[in-house]
């Protein structure tokens, strides 16, 4: 928050304290021999001959402050300002020491104070602009930072919380400019450049981080921490060559680890697999390692291999959700659904909010024949996802079997419209179509299931099924041989509830 707490020197009040002056001046001479408990006899002195004066009490919290002493100085500000009500220097240390013991609300009343006492003060304005984001009130706090770095325009904290509260407020186009505009002043400083990209970075905007940690990367090179940092945020904004090119020369685990990221987001399988071999070498306990490996095994079809990864994640890692999700996945693929669903619900009672485990929760628990069970976490998963095609697609076929005709309808074509390359959803719309007679728009539903899934071949069928009726015969019987065709290559899985809906849950466990 206010990493730097500097308070305000005691101020001379209007009246003199003639009386206790003798008793301050040797008080003064005390602190700055180092003598603190010298100072503080002085001061309790000076009370007895002057017991209203504002200037021993606010020195006498000083003292206390610096000797962490922060609740008694906090007594001591506030008789001060009983003796001087308008004392910006009580005012604002009493902020400060509110801070101190976490008393964020007291602490804004009396910076509000300090500022209107003395509207030329940067700190104030500063230090109360830092309390408003910490009572999350970017807007609030942007007016009292902007009127700071007015004051101070060359103060790199103030430009970095400008930018910060810019951010939690939602205003990003004015964050990035403002974030460039500073760059021209504080561009070659390495601490502002990595705090900055690492600003965006927490508020999800990859690209624009990745702006602020190259350029911290460019000024210290050597800098490990700022490296893998960039690369990371490369690896978030989708840009995996830029990792390999970050980290041209691996030297660590780390640095193995993030190449075998950058290659399994681009689809380069057998190099992502070489270099997480080389980081599990390294640090065979690496649970992000290992996480990896297990979804490389995965891939690969190695499920057996991948649990026992997963498992050794788990004990590594027991609070962390990512090893219990890939130990779900692979006891589904394996069929064991009940193993799955287990993981899975784990996996959701550590992050609540992973949308992609209430899925295959869903899932596994279809499998087992728990309905009532798998619509739950289906519908907890769409609140977290509104947005996600594939979501909608299957609370349809949930919908579709409690034979609620139209809210399946109508969830099939939310999800096409929200992703129209979607091909489950086509393929379910068009099977719901069929049902009705109405052939020529399931035609073209199934149409587009096969041109966004052409290895689907249900849908095939289906589209061989529909041009018959239609009187299609030579597109009828060239849908029916490349059904034949794909329906030789596939395994039989006489385990699953329905095949085209469990291949498409294994799609989503691709997702990195």
């Amino acid at each position: 928050m206010i990493e730097t707490i500097h308070p305000a020197s005691a101020q001379t009040p209007p009246t003199i304290c003639v009386a206790a002056r003798p008793f301050i001046t040797r008080s003064r001479a005390a602190l700055s021999a180092g003598d603190s408990a010298s100072a503080i006899r002085e001061l309790s002195r000076a009370t007895e001959v002057d017991p209203d004066c504002a200037e021993v009490y606010l020195l006498w919290g000083l003292t206390e402050f610096h000797e962490g002493m922060t609740a008694n100085s906090i007594q001591h500000y506030k008789r001060a300002l009983d003796a001087n009500p308008r004392s910006y220097s009580a005012h604002y240390n009493l902020a400060l020491a509110y801070v101190r013991e976490h008393k964020l609300h007291d602490a804004r009343a009396e910076l509000e104070q300090a500022a209107t006492l003395d509207p030329s003060q940067a700190d104030a304005a500063y230090d109360l602009g830092i309390v408003l984001l910490e009572l999350h009130e970017p807007a609030a706090a942007l007016i009292q930072l902007r009127h700071a770095r007015i004051l101070n325009p060359g103060r790199a904290d103030v430009v970095f919380n400008v930018v910060r509260a810019e951010l939690e407020a939602g205003q990003l186009t004015e964050a990035q400019k403002e974030a460039r505009a500073s760059a021209e002043h504080f561009g070659s400083d390495f601490q502002w450049n990595a705090a900055v990209g690492q600003l965006f970075l927490q508020n999800a905007q990859a690209k624009d981080a990745a702006l602020y940690l190259l350029a911290a990367n460019r000024i210290r090179p050597d800098d490990i921490e700022i490296r893998h940092q960039l690369a990371l945020t490369y690896l978030q904004s989708g840009e995996a060559d830029e990792v390999l090119n970050v980290i041209g020369e691996p030297k660590t685990s780390d640095d193995h680890y993030l190449r075998a990221s950058a290659y399994y987001a681009s689809h380069r399988f057998e190099k992502a697999d070489k270099e997480s071999e080389l980081a599990v070498a390294m640090t065979p306990d690496s649970p992000q390692v290992l996480v990896l490996r297990t979804r490389l095994l995965q891939r690969a079809g190695e499920q057996d291999n991948a649990l026992l990864l997963a498992q050794k994640a788990i004990a590594l890692a027991p609070n962390w959700d990512e090893p219990y999700y890939l130990a779900g996945i692979s006891y589904y693929f394996i069929r064991r659904y009940d193993k799955a669903e287990e993981n899975l619900a784990r996996a959701v009672e550590l992050n609540p909010s992973a949308a992609r485990a209430l899925f295959l929760q869903y899932i596994a628990l279809a499998n087992l024949g728990k309905i009532t069970d798998a619509e739950r976490c289906l519908r907890r998963a769409i609140d977290l996802d509104p947005q996600n095609a594939r979501l909608h697609c299957h609370i349809g076929i949930l919908l579709l079997r409690k034979n609620e005709i139209a809210q399946a309808e109508a969830s099939f074509r939310k999800a096409i419209q929200l992703n129209p390359k979607y091909g489950l959803s086509h393929f379910e719309l068009g099977k719901l179509l069929v049902a009705s007679q109405q052939f020529m728009p399931a035609a073209e539903e199934f149409e587009q299931a096969v041109k966004y899934d052409p290895g689907m071949s249900a849908a095939y069928y289906q589209l061989g099924r529909v041009y018959a009726k239609l009187g299609e015969v030579d597109k009828s019987r060239h849908m029916f041989a490349e059904f034949e065709r794909l329906h030789k290559q596939e395994q039989q899985d006489p385990g699953s509830v329905d095949k085209e809906q469990n291949e498409d849950a294994r799609k989503a466990t691709e997702s990195p």
